[in-house]
């Protein structure tokens, strides 16, 4: 009874806050896709990129011009502007834009797969004055090189997390796309990333969009799940002994009993409260992962500020989620119908519960708890 009070007090607060900082929609986190050109082809690729891209991103005059816009209107300081790709180091351009997006004041990050990222450009990333770098390393070698469909991409990702951290980047991150292969060598890997020095790990289960959709062999099932998140709630207990910060990332709604256990901070989809994104058409996204029809303009048209102040409704009032499997469902105040990545429209409903993969014997309706 004393359990069910505290969730249903922890549910009415976390609930308030989200709404109150919708209302308030403060842009901490832009992301800019710098290009779809790859010189990876990922298997679970979300953005089914390639280094047959044809689309190599926005002019750099263009996103300059857009981040003056952005800068003229909010305190860059407080906005951390984070490239992603495909893969952004493929720009031979790229130097110039971080270097002006840091002259007008942004916190700088960047999202790279660390075949180029050798010594010498983490040394130059660093002068830049990037605050963080997150590379990919999706396990031992045989794994990492299998998902990345590369051999020798195990060794580049490991040469890159080495080199930013004795380049002294302030914030080291290695991001592992979990698959039911990887799983059992978790721990495996958390090895791997405290001997390269990073500051952070954080673990990732793969959705199914771009590649993976066609790859069901890539995704967890409920069991998958449910080995996964006390497997990372006992790898978090161990990096906070030994100075490593791991996180599970914010796919979906746990319940208050894992939250803690293996988050920073409670599940919150900011996508469109706190997060935006530019896109390498110039498309006004809420973050890279999401659907085409969640964009709510273009660079090349609409001013990103108004779109930013006016089109973004869709994210802060969730309540059309409310619907499908989750409507009427005692979750959906703080689960607002799981990450706006995994919404699958034609069904209208999350392509992945996991609340319910956790907790299958549950009952998720209102009034039958």
């Amino acid at each position: 009874m004393l359990r069910q009070l505290w969730c249903s007090l922890a549910d009415r607060r976390w609930s308030r806050v989200q709404s109150l900082e919708a209302d308030l929609h403060e842009l901490r986190y832009l992301f800019w896709e710098a290009t779809r050109q790859c010189n990876l082809a990922c298997r679970h690729c979300g953005s089914d990129c390639s280094k047959d891209e044809v689309n190599r991103g926005l002019e750099a005059a263009v996103v300059l011009d857009t981040l003056r816009r952005i800068a003229s209107r909010y305190r860059a300081s407080d906005i951390m502007l984070v490239t992603t790709g495909g893969e952004p180091l493929v720009r031979r351009d790229l130097m110039d834009v971080l270097g002006g997006a840091r002259a007008l004041g942004f916190q700088l990050g960047l999202v790279s797969n660390g075949l180029l990222l050798d010594a010498e450009r983490a040394r130059a990333l660093a002068a830049l004055g990037l605050d963080s770098v997150v590379v990919s390393l999706d396990g031992p070698e045989a794994e990492h090189d299998w998902l990345r469909a590369r051999a020798g991409a195990f060794a580049h990702a490991s040469r890159a997390l080495a080199a930013l951290v004795a380049a002294r980047v302030p914030i080291v991150e290695a991001i592992t796309c979990v698959t039911p292969r990887s799983l059992p060598l978790l721990d495996a890997t958390y090895d791997i990333v405290r001997a390269l020095g990073v500051s952070h790990w954080r673990v990732f289960n793969i959705f199914p969009r771009g590649r993976a959709a066609s790859e069901p062999d890539l995704l967890l099932d409920a069991a998958g799940v449910r080995a996964l998140v006390p497997a990372m709630a006992r790898l978090r207990a161990r990096g906070a002994s030994e100075g490593l910060v791991v996180n599970l990332s914010e796919e979906g709604w746990l319940g208050w009993e894992w939250e803690s256990k293996v988050r920073d901070a409670p599940y919150f989809c900011r996508a469109g409260i706190h997060i935006a994104g530019i896109l390498a058409d110039g498309g006004i996204a809420a973050c890279p992962n999401l659907a085409p029809w969640l964009t709510q303009g273009n660079v090349r048209r609409d001013d990103f500020v108004e779109v930013w102040e006016q089109r973004y409704q869709a994210f802060r009032d969730r309540s059309w989620t409310e619907t499908g499997q989750c409507a009427g469902c005692k979750e959906w105040k703080v689960c607002r119908g799981n990450s706006l990545h995994l919404w699958d429209a034609p069904t209208a409903g999350p392509s992945s519960c996991h609340y319910q993969m956790l907790h299958p014997a549950e009952k998720l309706r209102r009034g039958r708890a």
